[in-house]
């Protein structure tokens, strides 16, 4: 499996709780948490993939450009 917004196949669609505008991809959550993030496999950082009984999650940060505001968002993966 994989993500599509990870891999360009498709953009984020994710609207800002706040005020309804369109948010801006910054990526994957994991690339967040410390200088080498990005290049640890997934496989290793499972606290920040969410998993449910039927589909696996890419956890990715929204932000709003609007009003500053941001979130986690959940891709679900192919």
């Amino acid at each position: 499996m994989f993500c599509p917004v990870c891999n360009g196949m498709q953009p984020l669609e994710a609207a800002c709780a706040n005020c309804g505008q369109a948010m801006e991809d910054w990526g994957r959550m994991t690339d967040w948490i410390g200088p080498y993030a990005p290049y640890v496999p997934l496989q290793t950082e499972k606290g920040w993939i969410s998993q449910s009984a039927d589909e696996i999650n890419c956890m990715h940060v929204a932000y709003c450009p609007s009003c500053s505001e941001t979130l986690e968002a959940a891709v679900t993966e192919w």
